[in-house]
């Protein structure tokens, strides 16, 4: 496949977690993130010119089988560019040799997918290629009979199959042609929020069956699903919500990093009717929540880390609001408009 539209709905959204080393890693890790960074800077500085000495000289580092994973992910997303005209030219990227394709140095989502996989390969991990739809474009070409818009991989660490998008992790394409920006949001996507994203119509990983997820549900998942879930509703809400809405507009988030908020009950429709609505919500990172409406605050029951409120809400804007330790202001968590 050449051309995916797919691959060229690579949202803005996304790169509000641009320093998130993956969506599950702990703040204690930051420090392992940056080594890792670092010495993923030195060997591409370096005079290696064989492909294959120079990813060997990048694993060398690697303890886990998923900093193996994420240092692969990291040169690809580094060094590709999205280039529809270059990916027509190059076709069937499985034709050609990786030192080839990393001497073009971009193309389409195939071609992100399947150096991908090759790299993958080589650093002894368990890889797989799936062909079919993500959110927002129409499917462009069929296989096997199933219609398809985007390729990407997925990994299996300690018998979990993770999704892996190194075409979405690159950058965006807008106006003015392909941006790097490189983002975390699409390494290690767990089962859960794959489905809110990323429809495989053989299921090969069983997520979609898992989670109750057919084609027809898919479609009518919002676009910024997976943004969404980012931030902390859990994706089992935004899929109920879906199911029973299928004009679903979600609640606004905002730049948070990644587990600041486990939203467990709440709104997920940004538009709210003056009922009894509940909210409970998980957070280590805030001291004090708070339901803002104009003058009008009212404090979230705090019971540990969980933190929940049940109210009729006024018409106007609602904000759910947050307070860091040690600081004075409220930032805003969630956004709704009450009818």
């Amino acid at each position: 496949m050449n051309r995916c539209l797919g691959c060229l709905y690579l949202c803005a959204f996304a790169f509000l977690w641009c320093s998130v080393f993956s969506s599950e890693v702990q703040a204690k890790n930051v420090s392992r993130h940056q080594q890792l960074n670092s010495h993923f800077h030195q060997v591409l500085a370096s005079s290696k010119s064989k492909l294959e000495s120079r990813l060997n000289a990048l694993l060398s580092v690697a303890t886990t089988d998923e900093e193996k994973a994420w240092l692969v992910y990291r040169w690809v997303t580094h060094h590709f560019e999205h280039d529809a005209g270059l990916a027509s030219s190059i076709g069937d990227p499985a034709q050609h040799s990786l030192e080839k394709l990393h001497k073009l140095g971009g193309g389409s989502c195939a071609v992100y997918a399947n150096v991908t996989h090759r790299l993958m390969q080589m650093a002894g991990l368990e890889v797989k290629t799936i062909y079919g739809l993500v959110k927002g474009g129409p499917a462009t070409a069929n296989r096997d009979g199933k219609p398809v818009n985007h390729v990407w991989n997925a990994v299996n660490l300690n018998g979990v199959w993770w999704v892996v998008d190194t075409t979405w992790g690159a950058g965006f394409v807008d106006r003015d042609g392909f941006k790097s920006q490189h983002s975390d949001l699409f390494f290690l996507i767990p089962p859960e929020r794959t489905v809110l994203s990323h429809f495989d119509p053989s299921d090969e990983l069983g997520h979609q069956r898992a989670f109750g997820v057919n084609q027809s549900l898919f479609t009518k998942l919002p676009d910024d699903s997976l943004y969404v879930a980012a931030v902390g509703l859990e994706p089992r809400l935004i899929v109920d919500a879906a199911r029973r809405d299928s004009r679903l507009k979600l609640v606004s988030t905002f730049d948070l990093p990644a587990n600041a908020l486990r939203v467990i009950q709440a709104p997920v429709n940004g538009i709210l009717e003056r009922k009894m609505q509940s909210f409970l919500i998980e957070s280590d990172t805030f001291d004090e929540l708070m339901i803002v409406q104009g003058k009008s605050w009212i404090p979230l029951k705090k019971r540990g880390q969980a933190y929940s409120l049940t109210l009729v809400p006024d018409k106007g804007e609602l904000l759910v609001m947050g307070r860091r330790p040690k600081q004075h202001e409220f930032e805003a968590l969630l956004a709704y408009r009450v009818k």
